[in-house]
């Protein structure tokens, strides 16, 4: 084998080897439908007796690749959104980025820093959301539910 010929075969097998650890990255979802707490950072209310709730996490660990969604109905006429926008990082057990916290359809807080955690834990067991501002993370906005299903692969 010609000296060329060997250095593409080596290259070919480098590029094929460095594609596995991509394929084989873990991928998550995560739901619930029992909201436990809920904390607006505007008005410093909690809130921990819904009418009803849900949420959805799905992410591929350690890529920018994300989807995080939760929404609670206080009462009829009160109801909070809390959606991100955008991924900074992600792992077994956390989706970090920017938010949208929505309460009653109004932008309340607008590309704000937080992370959602929890999301490692058995169905059963909660999760936390903890949103800031849009220049620091802080634990300011708050919603945590009960994990009711999950799927990993």
């Amino acid at each position: 084998m010609s000296k060329l010929a060997s250095r593409i075969l080596f290259c070919i097998a480098l590029l094929v080897l460095s594609a596995i650890p991509a394929l084989a990255q873990d991928t998550h979802s995560v739901w619930s439908t029992r909201p436990l707490y809920l904390t607006d950072a505007a008005t410093g209310a909690h809130y921990s007796s819904f009418v009803s709730g849900n949420a959805a996490f799905a992410w591929t660990q350690a890529t920018p690749r994300a989807y995080a969604h939760a929404l609670a109905v206080v009462t009829p006429v009160l109801k909070y959104d809390f959606m991100l926008v955008s991924v900074t990082s992600s792992a077994g057990d956390m989706i970090t980025g920017r938010w949208m916290i929505r309460r009653n359809g109004v932008v309340v807080c607008n590309n704000c820093i937080g992370k959602a955690y929890g999301l490692s834990q058995p169905v059963g067991n909660y999760f936390k959301i903890y949103v800031g501002t849009p220049l620091v993370y802080a634990e300011k906005w708050h919603y945590s539910g009960y994990i009711t299903n999950r799927f990993d692969f």
